[in-house]
């Protein structure tokens, strides 16, 4: 190489680190939508629980003939989106259960209860301010639910919980061990829902149309009238766990139950075979609890999602141990009188733990991203490096505005995407200082060969 072919190649890297240091560096566009938040406030969560009483009607004396009682009317509803924790899972409830009408054994228990989970964010697209334009091209979504303490041995009506001590038979008191709220683990499944669902917050006794413990009934929805009630398996609380709940996609058993007032019987309420669907171990600890959402974007922000939990083979919750999570609701901190007006909002600190859904936009792989790890920085700066001057070349050699070569144009984009910040986390952006740009800049292209002087 020349001594003047050298000089031009410094020139070349001069004009591309000022490109660095003057560019303004870009981040891909991130929108964060959660209830009370930035003026957002188009969240909705809801909730389906239900009980079970195994050996309904048993005593020391007597052993009935039974399937459990899976106590319909909370079957039939869903919480209003005003509850402030919902629970996703199996979890053990009370250690005794019904012998009759207002008395109770300890052979006709234990009992166990269910919840199941709605999520949807509303107007998160459009032309307004802070909205995502529908055409976006959406390169990560991400659904963040805050665990928290389940509900303990709470039943439906008012919020009550089971007594310490209930009335047995022949009048004799009868200790009543229930479980109390506490952190769960478990599988957590998110579906999409196929479709709507209502959202209600009365808080009263069970009746036709009415709502119970801050739940609204889906009507007399077949899944909870059929299978559950007559179909299941005598007193078997796992058969409840897995069969019982919205009719799925090909589940002819449920499926036919599920709308089977209407004119086409078997409509499917939510589908666990489509490609978005997620079933991930989530832990008993507290906090944000995260799951890539971008497979059910059109549903998350659509009718909604179901989300459910599911147990080990063959497992039962017990007095200890619970399969689950509970989350943190988007009315989380609220407080509301019986009519459904505000009372009291919620503390900053409550806000905070409400459902997100953060949505990022641009496309899978950043301008100047080599290396395909999301960030742009100094081992992308290495790679372009080792193809400066390559023909033929593709973005994982360097070559970031498709020209086929890996020249100084794409030193040029890299540097205007440089984002190693996004490594840690941090929504800042990090240029390197100009010192250390020009040394990085010139070991990479000039030291890939000592320089023949003549």
């Amino acid at each position: 190489m020349s001594t003047r072919r050298f000089s031009g190649t410094l020139v070349m890297i001069g004009v591309a680190v000022l490109a660095l240091l003057i560019a303004a560096p870009t981040l891909a566009e991130t929108f964060t939508f959660q209830q009370g938040v930035n003026g957002y406030e188009r969240a909705q969560d809801t909730t389906i629980r239900w009980a079970y009483a195994t050996n309904f009607g048993d005593s020391a004396t007597i052993e009935s003939d039974n399937r459990g009682d899976p106590g319909a009317y909370e079957m039939w509803s869903t919480s209003g989106g005003r509850t402030s924790v919902l629970e996703v899972g199996q979890f053990f409830q009370s250690t005794v259960a019904g012998f009759t009408t207002g008395v109770f054994t300890t052979e006709a228990g234990p009992a166990y209860r269910y919840s199941r989970m709605y999520i949807r964010f509303r107007d998160v697209f459009g032309t307004g301010a802070n909205q995502i334009p529908p055409e976006a091209e959406i390169s990560s979504a991400t659904l963040k639910l805050y665990n928290t303490e389940d509900q303990g041995a709470v039943v439906a009506v008012g919020a009550g919980v089971f007594p310490d001590i209930v009335p047995g038979i022949d009048g004799i008191s009868l200790a009543n061990p229930k479980a109390e709220p506490k952190l769960n683990g478990g599988t957590i499944a998110i579906y999409p829902s196929l479709v709507p669902i209502s959202y209600g917050f009365d808080d009263g006794l069970s009746s036709k149309g009415k709502v119970t413990a801050k739940e609204r009934r889906r009507s007399k929805q077949g899944w909870s009238q059929g299978p559950c009630l007559t179909q299941l398996a005598d007193n078997d609380p796992i058969a409840m766990a897995f069969n019982c709940g919205p009719a799925d996609v090909d589940d002819p058993e449920i499926a036919f139950w599920a709308d089977m007032n209407d004119a086409v019987p078997g409509e499917p309420e939510i589908n666990s075979r489509h490609p978005g669907v997620i079933e991930v171990f989530q832990d008993a600890t507290g906090g944000f609890k995260e799951f890539d959402v971008l497979g059910l974007i059109d549903f998350i922000t659509g009718d909604s999602v179901y989300i459910t939990a599911l147990s080990p083979e063959g497992a039962l919750p017990t007095m200890d141990i619970n399969y689950g999570n509970a989350y943190r609701s988007s009315e989380f901190g609220n407080v509301y009188d019986d009519d459904g007006n505000l009372m009291a909002g919620g503390s900053t600190e409550d806000i905070a733990t409400r459902p997100i859904l953060v949505i990022e936009l641009g496309g899978s792989t950043a301008p100047g991203d080599a290396n395909g790890d999301g960030v742009v920085d100094v081992a992308d700066l290495g790679i372009m490096g080792a193809n400066f001057g390559s023909t033929n070349a593709v973005v994982a050699d360097g070559d970031f505005n498709d020209d086929g070569i890996v020249d100084v144009a794409d030193l040029g984009i890299l540097g205007a995407n440089w984002t190693a910040s996004q490594a840690t986390g941090n929504t800042s952006v990090l240029v390197p200082e100009p010192a250390t740009l020009s040394l990085l800049a010139m070991s990479v292209l000039v030291g890939r060969g000592r320089p023949v002087y003549g």
